[in-house]
């Protein structure tokens, strides 16, 4: 255990995984997984439950994996396995094929004769000494896999605390996504936001790393995701995303390599689901803009009102006269 908690390596690909004791079968494994990459799913209370996609055991699984694909992690280790059922034992040799992910189960105890079956099923080794358990687990040299993606470091509190500092998104557009929108500029007359730093500005910002650290710690569905940071970046709403179309000169800005890589898992998931000509990855149904908003609230990230237009009144011949009576009557 000491060593494969030591192995946990996301930067060099590399993950051990804690299963959740008694969670049974179902989603709660892939949960386990998308957290042991940094990953939180919300924290439910009465006004806000958990999304849909949690209590679904398919879409948890292929959220999963399309994780495992964008960040590059190629070694896994599962702790406790011989607690696990066959079904979630399945799940784990399929996501291993899936993501070319080479498999660990880490047993503390007899596995069932039933889970034990299927490792006739498939080409392993049984390592069972000290020596060949550290051979294994030795810590690996040279660069890191996602070298390019720093916020592996990141430090961001989950649950978010209350006295976080919120951030305003950018104002919304009027029109939608052209090749002359410039990222930042504001309606006239457009309440002016906190200063969100946009896609070509320094990745090192301050504001730049809190608001990619938190994306990418709370808000574990690669879409919405993608979905919180495009906003951020533009201040479009959800429903403006969904008519975008990403191939064919749609003007969407240069995005920072921090949001690109939520736009790449986004893509491998809308692969996995067997839609991999789709020409918008970021288009969700409007039953679940509401789970992009609490992704948002988790991110204390809020929305700019909207930009009143007051108009002088118009003062009609009638008003007039009748106000010119009354003064003449209070002389």
């Amino acid at each position: 255990m000491r060593l494969a908690f030591a192995a946990h390596t996301p930067r060099h690909g590399r993950i051990t995984v804690h299963p959740t004791p008694l969670a049974g079968n179902g989603a709660y494994l892939a949960h386990d997984l998308i957290r042991a990459l940094g990953k939180h799913l919300p924290v439910p209370d009465e006004a806000h439950p958990l999304p849909a996609w949690t209590n679904n055991s398919d879409r948890s699984w292929h959220i999963a994996a399309s994780w495992f694909i964008a960040l590059g992690i190629t070694r896994m280790t599962v702790c406790r396995a011989h607690r696990l059922s066959k079904p979630q034992w399945e799940h784990l040799l399929a996501l291993s094929a899936l993501t070319r992910t080479r498999l660990t189960l880490l047993c503390n105890g007899p596995v069932p004769r039933p889970t034990a079956a299927l490792l006739d099923t498939i080409p392993h080794r049984v390592l069972d000494t000290t020596r060949a358990a550290t051979t294994h687990w030795r810590p690996l040299s040279g660069p890191p896999v996602s070298d390019s993606y720093p916020w592996w470091q990141h430090t961001t509190a989950f649950p978010p605390r209350d006295a976080e500092l919120w951030f305003r998104l950018p104002p919304q557009p009027r029109e939608p996504l052209t090749i002359k929108f410039i990222p930042g500029a504001e309606p006239t007359g457009a309440t002016p936001p906190l200063p969100v730093p946009g896609p070509h500005q320094d990745p090192s910002h301050p504001y730049t790393a809190q608001i990619a650290a938190r994306i990418h710690t709370r808000v574990a569905h690669p879409v919405h995701a993608a979905c919180v940071a495009l906003r951020a970046l533009t201040g479009y709403s959800s429903a403006q995303i969904k008519t975008l179309h990403e191939r064919s000169g749609n003007g969407l800005p240069e995005i920072p390599a921090w949001a690109r890589l939520l736009l790449d898992t986004a893509r491998h998931l809308t692969h996995l689901r067997g839609h991999p000509d789709a020409l918008n990855v970021l288009s969700t149904p409007h039953w679940e803009h509401p789970e992009i908003e609490q992704a948002l609230r988790a991110c204390r990230l809020l929305p700019t009102p909207r930009a009143r237009h007051h108009t002088a009144p118009v003062t009609t011949g009638t008003r007039s006269t009748n106000r010119s009576m009354l003064q003449a009557r209070a002389l």
